[in-house]
Protein backbone atom coordinates (compact mmCIF):
# COMPACT_ATOMS: atom_id res chain seq x y z
CA UNK A 1 0.00 0.00 0.00
CA UNK A 2 2.76 2.52 1.01
CA UNK A 3 4.52 1.31 -2.55
CA UNK A 4 1.99 1.92 -4.42
CA UNK A 5 1.31 5.59 -2.73
CA UNK A 6 5.06 6.52 -3.46
CA UNK A 7 4.97 5.26 -7.19
CA UNK A 8 1.59 7.19 -7.35
CA UNK A 9 3.63 10.61 -6.06
CA UNK A 10 6.54 10.11 -7.94
CA UNK A 11 4.26 9.07 -11.34
CA UNK A 12 2.96 12.79 -10.64
CA UNK A 13 5.61 14.84 -10.05
CA UNK A 14 6.13 18.16 -11.53
CA UNK A 15 9.13 19.66 -13.28
CA UNK A 16 10.27 22.59 -13.45
CA UNK A 17 12.48 23.75 -16.12
CA UNK A 18 12.95 27.39 -17.21
CA UNK A 19 14.52 28.14 -20.54
CA UNK A 20 17.09 30.93 -20.18
CA UNK A 21 17.92 30.82 -23.62
CA UNK A 22 19.11 34.19 -25.54
CA UNK A 23 20.44 36.06 -28.91
CA UNK A 24 23.87 37.19 -28.51
CA UNK A 25 24.08 38.77 -32.48
CA UNK A 26 22.06 38.17 -35.16
CA UNK A 27 21.82 39.17 -38.54
CA UNK A 28 18.81 37.99 -40.20
CA UNK A 29 18.99 37.76 -43.84
CA UNK A 30 17.66 34.56 -44.61
CA UNK A 31 14.53 33.07 -45.12
CA UNK A 32 13.27 29.43 -44.02
CA UNK A 33 12.90 28.58 -47.54
CA UNK A 34 16.87 29.54 -48.55
CA UNK A 35 18.12 27.70 -45.46
CA UNK A 36 16.10 24.46 -46.19
CA UNK A 37 17.18 24.99 -49.48
CA UNK A 38 20.74 25.51 -48.60
CA UNK A 39 21.48 22.89 -46.72
CA UNK A 40 22.77 22.87 -42.80
CA UNK A 41 26.23 20.73 -41.58
CA UNK A 42 26.51 20.04 -37.65
CA UNK A 43 29.95 20.53 -36.88
CA UNK A 44 30.83 17.97 -33.72
CA UNK A 45 29.52 19.74 -30.14
CA UNK A 46 32.70 20.80 -28.50
CA UNK A 47 32.64 19.76 -24.77
CA UNK A 48 33.63 22.46 -23.02
CA UNK A 49 32.27 22.12 -19.97
CA UNK A 50 30.07 18.15 -19.14
CA UNK A 51 31.37 15.12 -20.39
CA UNK A 52 31.55 13.39 -23.93
CA UNK A 53 28.44 11.60 -23.73
CA UNK A 54 26.36 14.87 -23.16
CA UNK A 55 27.75 16.60 -26.23
CA UNK A 56 26.44 13.20 -28.68
CA UNK A 57 23.30 13.43 -26.80
CA UNK A 58 23.31 16.95 -27.62
CA UNK A 59 24.24 16.13 -31.24
CA UNK A 60 21.43 13.63 -31.74
CA UNK A 61 18.92 16.14 -30.33
CA UNK A 62 20.32 18.92 -32.53
CA UNK A 63 19.89 16.70 -35.82
CA UNK A 64 16.19 15.20 -34.49
CA UNK A 65 14.99 18.88 -33.62
CA UNK A 66 16.51 20.70 -36.69
CA UNK A 67 14.37 17.84 -39.28
CA UNK A 68 11.58 18.72 -37.45
CA UNK A 69 11.74 22.56 -37.96
CA UNK A 70 12.96 22.36 -41.25
CA UNK A 71 11.50 19.47 -43.04
CA UNK A 72 13.00 18.89 -46.22
CA UNK A 73 16.80 20.14 -45.47
CA UNK A 74 19.80 18.79 -46.30
CA UNK A 75 21.19 18.24 -42.91
CA UNK A 76 24.09 16.46 -42.52
CA UNK A 77 24.99 15.03 -39.11
CA UNK A 78 27.99 16.19 -37.37
CA UNK A 79 29.60 12.55 -38.29
CA UNK A 80 29.99 13.61 -42.04
CA UNK A 81 32.74 16.14 -41.47
CA UNK A 82 34.64 13.13 -39.96
CA UNK A 83 35.16 11.65 -43.97
CA UNK A 84 37.91 14.25 -44.06
CA UNK A 85 41.33 13.24 -43.78
CA UNK A 86 42.74 15.29 -40.40
CA UNK A 87 45.92 16.50 -42.25
CA UNK A 88 43.83 17.84 -45.15
CA UNK A 89 42.60 21.49 -45.87
CA UNK A 90 38.87 20.71 -44.97
CA UNK A 91 39.81 18.19 -41.84
CA UNK A 92 42.30 21.18 -40.65
CA UNK A 93 39.43 23.41 -40.77
CA UNK A 94 37.13 21.11 -39.17
CA UNK A 95 39.12 20.73 -36.08
CA UNK A 96 40.07 24.53 -35.95
CA UNK A 97 36.17 25.14 -35.79
CA UNK A 98 35.61 22.29 -33.38
CA UNK A 99 38.12 23.61 -30.94
CA UNK A 100 38.01 27.21 -31.41
CA UNK A 101 34.65 28.74 -30.54
CA UNK A 102 34.59 32.40 -29.27
CA UNK A 103 31.96 34.55 -29.99
CA UNK A 104 34.46 37.53 -30.87
CA UNK A 105 36.53 36.00 -33.63
CA UNK A 106 36.02 34.28 -36.99
CA UNK A 107 39.77 32.37 -36.27
CA UNK A 108 39.63 29.64 -39.03
CA UNK A 109 37.57 30.33 -41.75
CA UNK A 110 39.40 30.18 -44.32
CA UNK A 111 38.38 26.90 -45.45
CA UNK A 112 34.75 27.38 -44.63
CA UNK A 113 34.04 27.77 -48.59
CA UNK A 114 35.89 24.86 -49.70
CA UNK A 115 34.06 22.69 -47.46
CA UNK A 116 30.85 24.46 -48.00
CA UNK A 117 31.07 23.34 -51.80
CA UNK A 118 32.31 19.90 -50.93
CA UNK A 119 29.51 19.45 -48.81
CA UNK A 120 27.07 20.88 -51.00
CA UNK A 121 25.94 22.89 -47.88
CA UNK A 122 25.70 26.19 -47.55
CA UNK A 123 25.69 26.84 -43.78
CA UNK A 124 26.94 25.33 -40.54
CA UNK A 125 25.63 24.87 -36.89
CA UNK A 126 29.39 25.46 -34.67
CA UNK A 127 27.84 24.61 -30.70
CA UNK A 128 29.21 23.85 -27.61
CA UNK A 129 28.90 23.02 -23.79
CA UNK A 130 29.63 25.92 -21.73
CA UNK A 131 27.71 24.92 -18.43
CA UNK A 132 26.79 21.00 -17.48
CA UNK A 133 25.82 20.43 -13.81
CA UNK A 134 23.61 21.51 -10.80
CA UNK A 135 24.08 25.03 -9.53
CA UNK A 136 22.03 26.05 -6.65
CA UNK A 137 20.07 22.76 -6.15
CA UNK A 138 18.74 22.88 -10.13
CA UNK A 139 20.33 21.00 -13.09
CA UNK A 140 21.45 23.80 -15.41
CA UNK A 141 22.71 23.20 -19.28
CA UNK A 142 23.75 26.45 -21.62
CA UNK A 143 24.92 25.35 -25.13
CA UNK A 144 26.88 28.28 -26.83
CA UNK A 145 26.28 28.39 -30.92
CA UNK A 146 27.05 30.08 -33.83
CA UNK A 147 25.62 30.15 -36.91
CA UNK A 148 27.79 30.82 -40.31
CA UNK A 149 27.13 31.23 -43.91
CA UNK A 150 29.93 28.59 -45.54
CA UNK A 151 29.66 30.94 -48.57
CA UNK A 152 30.42 34.65 -47.50
CA UNK A 153 32.51 33.78 -44.29
CA UNK A 154 30.51 35.19 -41.64
CA UNK A 155 28.83 34.61 -38.66
CA UNK A 156 25.04 35.24 -39.11
CA UNK A 157 23.61 34.74 -35.41
CA UNK A 158 25.08 33.77 -32.08
CA UNK A 159 23.37 32.77 -28.90
CA UNK A 160 22.44 30.39 -26.18
CA UNK A 161 20.24 27.69 -25.76
CA UNK A 162 19.78 27.30 -21.94
CA UNK A 163 17.99 25.33 -19.04
CA UNK A 164 17.53 25.17 -15.47
CA UNK A 165 15.34 23.17 -13.24
CA UNK A 166 14.12 21.30 -11.13
CA UNK A 167 11.80 18.04 -10.71
CA UNK A 168 9.45 17.96 -7.26
CA UNK A 169 8.49 14.91 -5.89
CA UNK A 170 8.03 15.87 -2.23
CA UNK A 171 9.75 19.02 -0.91
CA UNK A 172 12.62 20.00 -1.47
CA UNK A 173 12.91 19.30 -5.10
CA UNK A 174 15.35 17.26 -6.94
CA UNK A 175 17.44 18.81 -9.73
CA UNK A 176 15.80 17.89 -13.32
CA UNK A 177 17.73 15.15 -15.38
CA UNK A 178 20.68 15.97 -17.64
CA UNK A 179 18.55 14.87 -20.99
CA UNK A 180 15.63 16.88 -19.85
CA UNK A 181 17.72 20.06 -19.14
CA UNK A 182 19.11 19.40 -22.46
CA UNK A 183 16.35 18.98 -24.49
CA UNK A 184 14.62 22.09 -23.62
CA UNK A 185 18.03 24.07 -24.19
CA UNK A 186 18.42 22.75 -27.33
CA UNK A 187 14.90 23.55 -28.66
CA UNK A 188 16.02 27.36 -26.89
CA UNK A 189 18.67 27.46 -29.01
CA UNK A 190 16.64 26.49 -32.75
CA UNK A 191 13.76 29.06 -31.74
CA UNK A 192 16.20 31.54 -31.00
CA UNK A 193 17.71 31.13 -34.30
CA UNK A 194 14.53 32.43 -35.63
CA UNK A 195 14.79 31.73 -39.14
CA UNK A 196 11.65 33.35 -40.81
Amino acid sequence: MIAAGLLSAVASCSKTINDLSSTAYSEHRITSQQFIHSGLALLPVRVNAGKEPEAKFIDSLLEKELSGKFPGMRLLGSGTLAQFKKDSMEGKWVSSMIQHSSPYTIRGADGIQLVSRKLGVRYFLQTDIRISGIEGGAEHVRIYGRLWDGMDKEIIWSGYGEARGYVYVFFPAIPAPFEKDATVAVKGLITQMDIR
